[in-house]
């Protein structure tokens, strides 16, 4: 399902949900280099005030992933706390070649992992435990497209049904949500 209004989606249904928000995040100088070239930017305090839908659609036990840029690491926890999420850890993607920036220019993005409840873990078909790294190395690809090892880890580790927000292209097995489908 591709939905671009929560109203379109399920009550306490999604056991996942992946989300990439438009952060603020604006290149300096005369050029737009930054996200504002390639959509509308949403403010914290906007993304946060998803939290009404997010604790709607979403089962009181569930998994959360969080993109957030390095500048935006505190808001991505204020937004995880405010969509009722506890943090567990960080996965960081590093990318083979360095982005913008000023004083440190980024070649790492955080994927904030969190949970809510109580979510029993996944086990592959040998038994064990699913579980992940949490280290991504994977190529750069166009603006705020992430790596599909992604995906696969969190299908892997994370139970369905599964949400996608800020979704940029629609995945199998995936609802979504966002204006960029």
């Amino acid at each position: 399902m591709n939905a671009r209004d929560f109203k379109e989606l399920p009550s306490d249904h999604y056991r996942t949900i992946y989300a990439d928000p438009p952060w603020a995040e604006h290149g300096g100088g005369q050029i737009k280099r930054g996200a504002d070239r390639h959509y509308p930017l949403m403010k914290t305090k906007d993304i946060k005030a998803l939290a009404f839908d997010v604790l709607r659609v979403g089962h009181d036990d569930a998994h959360l992933y969080l993109w957030v840029t390095n500048n935006f690491l505190p808001a991505g926890l204020e937004v995880m706390e405010a969509w009722g999420f506890r943090y567990v850890t960080c996965i960081t993607w590093a990318k083979p070649s360095i982005g913008i920036g000023q004083y440190y220019r980024g070649q790492t993005e955080q994927l904030l992992f969190g949970v809510r409840g109580k979510v029993e873990y996944r086990t592959r078909p040998d038994g064990k435990r699913a579980q992940g790294s949490t280290l991504v190395t994977a190529p750069k690809l166009e603006h705020s497209v992430k790596p599909e090892s992604v995906r696969q880890t969190i299908e892997l580790v994370s139970h369905g049904p599964r949400l996608e927000m800020f979704a940029r292209r629609p995945a199998k097995g995936w609802d979504t949500w966002g204006n960029h489908l």
